[in-house]
């Protein structure tokens, strides 16, 4: 039936025209923004999914840099460690030259004061970005791992001359042997009392399966320690370990020995000063002086630098290895977020040139069946 109401044919064109319309500025709209799905009306799932990978890869970025500022700050704590453990050797270098006779002691009492100094000069340098690691006061490190906000603490590892238990180092230092033998049995509020002459430190047992009150009463000249130690099943031997570790908490060279006593010194503590009161006895307290109370301390400042050192090489290899997964972490992310949304440009390529030939195709079919009421005329003349 011909109509001039109802042209059949040129609805069918202007609707195959509009699909292929629509058709075309989709397309388009993936070419020019390079994505299948850029906004939720394309695919809300899809859409869902990369919003999270999105956050998920900026919380990534932000979590390499906080690695790669971590990486930094170890690597000049690291540096700066390895010069003040030369500084360790020169100074057990020099100690023991000291002791030799037709040598100046003030003159390597000098070098070893200069030497000392180096060692501050160090651990107060090793500073980035407002961090230092070594000078025994700064805050941990604290090196954000995940997109969790986990986080690695290194803590100050106190590299100065008084945290390695170096203050008042001399060519005639003093220092302190503590002798325990199979009587000893420590017991709440047994002391360890090293002092000056002038000031004292006092390290009180205090039992953590049963605690109580301090005895010792801190003062201006008199600081007191508690050594926390599970009395219920701890040997003497870890005994006389958490009383060595509360040693070195408070800038003295302590150091157990071969036979089991432990060496103290630092401070410029004397043996006639200091005090230790166990209540078991088995405890001698007796006098290192001269070369062996010196070189005491520097050993034990080795061993407490190597401690020390190798913490910062365990924190350095963890950020390493963190680094490295995040990093492969975040090109997997990148991937699968590129799988999902990216186009297939050269197959939008060739649906474009498609879709314009049936644009151009679907005008012509619909300028034809638009001409088509006119041909109603040549019937009424």
């Amino acid at each position: 039936m011909f109509s001039v109401n109802t042209n059949l044919g040129a609805l069918s064109a202007l609707s195959s025209l509009n699909n292929t319309q629509a058709m075309l500025q989709e397309t388009q709209q993936q070419i020019s923004t390079g994505k299948k799905v850029s906004q939720s009306s394309e695919n809300p799932a899809v859409y869902s999914i990369s919003n999270s990978m999105n956050a998920d890869l900026a919380g990534l970025s932000a979590v390499s840099d906080n690695l790669a500022f971590g990486t930094a700050t170890l690597s000049v704590a690291t540096s700066a460690s390895s010069q003040i453990s030369s500084q360790l050797s020169s100074l057990k270098n020099t100690i023991v030259q000291a002791q030799q006779n037709g040598i100046d002691p003030t003159t390597m009492g000098n070098q070893i004061t200069s030497i000392l100094s180096n060692i501050n000069q160090f651990a107060s340098s090793a500073t980035f970005n407002g961090v230092n690691l070594l000078d025994g006061t700064s805050p941990s490190l604290n090196v954000v791992q995940d997109i969790k906000g986990t986080q690695l603490t290194v803590a100050n590892q106190a590299m100065t001359a008084t945290g390695l238990g170096l203050t008042g180092l001399g060519v005639n230092s003093s220092a302190v042997n503590l002798a325990f033998d199979n009587t000893f049995a420590a017991a709440q509020g047994d002391t360890v009392k090293l002092s000056d002459g002038t000031n004292s430190w006092t390290f009180e047992i205090n039992d953590t399966s049963s605690p109580a009150a301090l005895a010792s009463i801190p003062s201006a000249t008199n600081k007191v320690t508690a050594v926390n130690v599970d009395l219920s099943t701890a040997s003497s031997n870890q005994v006389v370990g958490a009383l060595v570790a509360a040693m070195k908490s408070q800038g003295f060279g302590a150091e157990i020995q071969t036979d089991g006593s432990v060496n103290v010194g630092g401070n410029n503590i004397s043996n006639a000063s200091s005090v230790t009161t166990i209540a078991s006895g088995g405890a001698t307290q007796t006098a290192i002086t001269g070369a062996a109370a010196a070189i005491t301390l520097v050993d034990s400042a080795i061993t407490s630098m190597n401690s020390k050192t190798a913490v910062l090489g365990q924190a350095q290899q963890q950020i390493a290895g963190m680094s490295s997964f995040t990093s492969a972490l975040s090109s997997s992310l990148t991937a699968g977020l590129g799988a999902l949304t990216d186009a297939d440009m050269a197959a939008e390529s060739a649906k474009l040139q498609s879709l314009q030939t049936k644009q151009s195709l679907a005008v012509q079919a619909l300028s034809i069946a638009n001409q088509q009421p006119q041909s109603l005329m040549s019937l009424f003349r």
